[in-house]
């Protein structure tokens, strides 16, 4: 997620490891911001998958993870989203589980809207879930408890009222201008681990979905009239003349999203056999062209550094939200106001697309250490700029951007570690010092070890990490069984704040 506008379970995985370092020199990529014309709209096969054919056994390798299947019925008119779920659920922790939660999302505050569950069924037994935080968590009783490597199904209907301003939640959740934006429209299980459930409820300024990679089995129903974009796959199942059926696979992913609207054009390009669509207003066809652009340049760039994007398929998609960008798993959306003027596009791209490999493949808790991921996303914004323009943008970035933000917090009491929660900054300090501050602990780790282990690092993060979830004890392992060295000292002068 990026609000500023600037110029578990395991799997097993066997990724190549890229042997390319950025250097001085820049990509063969256009040197200016200046966009490409709008393309012409060539057809393009749909992915059959969700996975690229080299991660097609991704899903089996990661075992017993959960699996979502659900029915949803849009009605934009009344805005108003009507589903059931069934979930399977396997206890892939040590010990037995005598609870098992569900989250609300959209009756969050973030979000803005009401989600009203009913008929719940466990074990094919009817169940009174307890209604917990304030409305937006269900917890189930389980007895007997269940045990570890043991499996339940679950399954409910549930009822979505969807908030038609962008006066919650920085319009993330609504149907407005035309555009429903429809992300965990679902129950979602969240993280259980060492601690519990995890069920903090997120500040408004920060990332509030925590969970592990799931499978997704989605048929959704919606006027046929609109264009929809959802994670991973979907395919058109059935289309009368007022209403359509599409089906979706996605996983493993960390969460399914749904967006739909009459406005849509789309252009696409192929990128290393990933599609990369870009979905926009028709009379925003310059900034589409953008957003494409960038897309599919930061796919390219962010392989070669970090590790292969598995997924077959990356949307980019422009919505009335006021926050500028967010990320979603396989998807990123992208503030209209900006596709107008073209230059704000290419920043909030290049950092969401990141934000596919910290945050989708690799995950963590984003409510408690949010510099996991935004710091190493916003780090790694600047890498794509050092390798498609070079050196010296890229030190514009890091001296006119991380530095100078961070530089500029009044002190004493408000120079913050960047390691604490999202809730210790509130929304004044929030992005200066888990971004910026975050930032900068990446960049003293690449000069202290230079760039061909600096860059080793990340890839081995990656592939260890991959559909996983990482914790700031997991990137200073592999510092150290990369590097030789924790770099404790570094990481308590931007994180730990010793």
């Amino acid at each position: 997620m990026l609000l500023v506008l600037l110029s578990g379970a395991a799997c097993t995985s066997a990724l190549s490891s890229p042997t390319l370092a950025p250097t001085v020199a820049p990509s063969s990529a256009p040197t200016t911001a200046t966009p490409s014309p709008a393309p012409t709209a060539t057809p393009i096969p749909l992915p059959g998958v969700c996975l690229l054919p080299q991660f097609a056994e991704d899903v089996e390798n990661c075992g017993a993870i959960p699996l979502y299947e659900i029915v949803l019925d849009i009605d934009p008119s009344a805005a108003r989203v009507t589903g059931h779920q069934d979930v399977r659920y396997t206890n892939l922790e040590d010990g037995s589980l005598s609870d098992l939660y569900l989250r609300l999302f959209p009756s969050t505050p973030a979000y803005g809207g009401a989600m009203t569950v009913t008929n719940v069924v466990v074990l094919d037994r009817e169940a009174v879930p307890a209604i917990e935080l304030e409305g937006t968590a269900l917890r189930l009783r389980l007895f007997p408890p269940l045990l570890p490597a043991t499996s339940l199904a679950l399954s409910m209907d549930f009822d979505i009222d969807v908030p038609t301003t962008g006066q919650a939640g920085h319009g993330l959740f609504s149907y407005q201008r035309g555009v429903m934006a429809l992300p965990t429209a679902y129950a979602i299980i969240p993280v259980y681990d060492d601690e519990g459930w995890n069920l903090e409820i997120a500040p408004e300024y920060g990332d509030d979905v925590y969970s592990d990679i799931a499978a997704y089995e989605v048929q959704i129903t919606a006027p046929s009239a609109m264009r929809l974009v959802a994670s991973g796959s979907c395919a058109l199942q059935e289309q009368a003349a007022e209403r359509a059926t599409w089906f979706c696979e996605a996983g493993p992913m960390r969460d399914f999203v749904v967006i739909l609207s009459e406005r849509f054009d789309i252009a696409n390009r192929i990128v290393d056999g990933v599609l990369a669509n870009s979905y926009y207003y028709s009379e925003h066809a310059q900034g589409g062209s953008k957003a494409l652009d960038v897309a599919a340049e930061a796919l390219a760039v962010f392989s070669e550094l970090f590790g292969a994007y598995p997924y077959s398929e990356l949307d980019v998609v422009e919505t009335p939200n006021s926050l500028n960008g967010m990320e979603y798993p396989g998807l990123v959306v992208i503030a209209d106001r900006l596709y107008a003027g073209v230059a704000g596009v290419e920043w909030l791209v290049a950092h969401e697309v990141a934000h596919q490999w910290w945050f989708g493949v690799v995950g963590s808790d984003q409510i408690d250490e949010p510099w996991l991921d935004e710091a190493l996303t916003q780090y790694s914004t600047m890498l794509y700029y050092e390798m498609v323009y070079g050196s010296q943008r890229a030190a514009a970035i890091l001296n006119g951007v991380f530095f100078s933000t961070y530089e500029g917090v009044p002190l004493p009491g408000r120079d913050l570690p960047a390691g604490l929660p999202a809730s210790a900054y509130g929304p004044d300090l929030y992005w200066t010092i888990v971004y910026d501050k975050g930032a900068l602990y990446f960049h003293s780790l690449r000069q202290a070890v230079g760039d061909e282990t600096f860059f080793e690092i990340l890839r081995t993060y990656y592939s260890r990490y991959r559909y996983r979830i990482a914790t700031p004890e997991s990137f200073l392992e592999v510092v150290e069984s990369v590097a030789g060295d924790r770099y404790q000292t570094i990481y308590d002068q931007w994180i730990g704040g010793q």
